[in-house]
């Protein structure tokens, strides 16, 4: 038997296992037993035919089938003994029969081996973010205006305006309505960031049935800008509700009766908020720097798996989006791949931290855990029974705050201005 290991790429290898007729024939002759028990022929009972006449009448086929299993077989062996981690599902590639045996190719990935790098003492940055009375203000502003009322108006003076406009494509050399082409009607709240600010600055102090040309904003800068004629066709002041005791027990189904408790809670809720935002900074910072400092190569299968989770999620999040059905993972492979290859690198670090100092589910980690999720301790222990994935997500958690105990953290202040993460 002769066994030739070669690395194709990265974490790809190829192993070319050549087994001669002598060593074949034990598996040839399992395979037979396998295939005795459904074989049925004139004089005989099915499963009693004997093998030397299976031999003679169906040899050609049984040992043609044979072969997939056998390569499978002696791959897993060949793993086994060479104490190779692979990854994902080998892939049978060539079988080359010979007078005297069969050379079989597969090929597969396996896990890198890499060495750990210093994960103690990264100097990282925790933003802190104090809440000051404009950023509940603005939390209490943006409820009252989810119960706005509307009032009738003819001319637009500010940013509280709700304005229905119709849009009508003009041609790019001629500056004429397209003929044929319908018109597009859309609300429009000039209040709301997300409006071309081209579109909200062209409606300003307009009225009822004026008109004006408009290009919009294009996000790639290689594409066309679309020209339009724009008619204001309605429009209605947006009128927030007023922020009183009364609105607050309505809005808040009673759970709060003054607008101090409510406010109390909104600021509650921010804190929390930019707690959790200055944390999960700390993390991307700490994972940031481990997987720029571990240039390893990292095996494919992994690599996929998460680009079609990272895809399932973007399916999910863009749900009842037009043509959102008839995108694929291929389709948008290259947009995940970078943050698909930054996760699975991380993970492998993190698994080798996890090793190197020991991490281990302890009981008050589960109880931790149970807390956090809103179960009983003894239910989630079951769960983990079941499921391997909650003692990773305990492990996972584990390491980052171990990683982060060992960091130099400095405290940064900052201000409503500057994003926390």
């Amino acid at each position: 038997m002769e066994r030739n290991l070669s690395t194709v790429i990265g974490c790809t290898r190829e192993v070319r296992i050549e087994l001669s007729d002598i060593e074949l024939k034990p598996h040839y002759e399992r395979a037979y037993e396998r295939a005795q028990a459904g074989i049925t022929l004139a004089g005989f009972r099915k499963g009693k035919v004997p093998i030397p006449i299976i031999k003679q009448r169906f040899a050609r086929d049984i040992e043609a089938e044979a072969l997939e299993t056998i390569a499978d077989a002696e791959f897993r062996a060949f793993a086994t003994g060479e104490k190779l981690r692979v990854v994902g599902n080998p892939s049978l590639t060539d079988i080359q029969k010979a007078s005297n045996g069969v050379t079989f190719t597969i090929r597969f990935d396996v896990m890198p081996d890499f060495e750990l790098g210093a994960y103690r003492g990264l100097v990282v940055d925790r933003h802190i973010r104090t809440v000051i009375e404009d950023d509940v203000q603005a939390e209490v502003d943006r409820i009252c205006l989810r119960s706005a009322t509307f009032e009738p108006a003819e001319q637009i003076n500010g940013t509280l305006f709700l304005a229905m406009v119709s849009l009508h494509e003009l041609d790019r050399e001629t500056s004429l309505p397209i003929i044929g082409s319908e018109p597009r009607e859309e609300r429009v709240f000039l209040e709301d960031e997300n409006v071309d600010m081209h579109l909200r600055s062209s409606l300003a102090n307009t009225k009822v049935g004026d008109a004006f040309s408009y290009v919009a904003e294009t996000e790639d800068e290689n594409q066309q800008p679309g020209n339009y004629r724009v008619t204001v066709g309605d429009i209605q002041r947006v009128v927030p509700a007023e922020f009183t005791n009364e609105f607050v027990e309505m809005v808040t189904s009673g759970r709060f009766k003054t607008t101090e408790e409510l406010r109390a809670d909104i600021d509650r809720q921010l804190n929390e908020y930019f707690d959790q935002a200055s944390r999960e900074s700390l993390e991307n910072q700490v994972v940031d720097q481990l997987v720029k400092a571990h240039d390893m190569e990292v095996p494919e299968p992994l690599v996929h798996a998460v680009i079609h989770q990272l895809f399932d999620d973007f399916k999910k999040r863009n749900e009842g989006a037009p043509g959102i059905e008839n995108v694929t993972p291929h389709d948008v492979e290259g947009q995940f791949r970078p943050s698909a290859e930054r996760i699975v690198r991380w993970e492998l670090i993190r698994d080798k931290i996890i090793e190197a100092e020991k991490i281990a589910v302890e009981d008050e980690d589960v109880t931790r855990a149970a807390g956090r999720f809103g179960i009983p301790e003894d239910q989630l222990r079951l769960i983990m029974r079941q499921n391997q994935t909650v003692d990773d997500q305990i492990l996972a958690e584990k390491a980052v705050r171990t990683i982060l105990d060992y960091a130099i953290i400095n405290d940064v202040h900052v201000d409503a201005e500057q994003p926390v993460i």
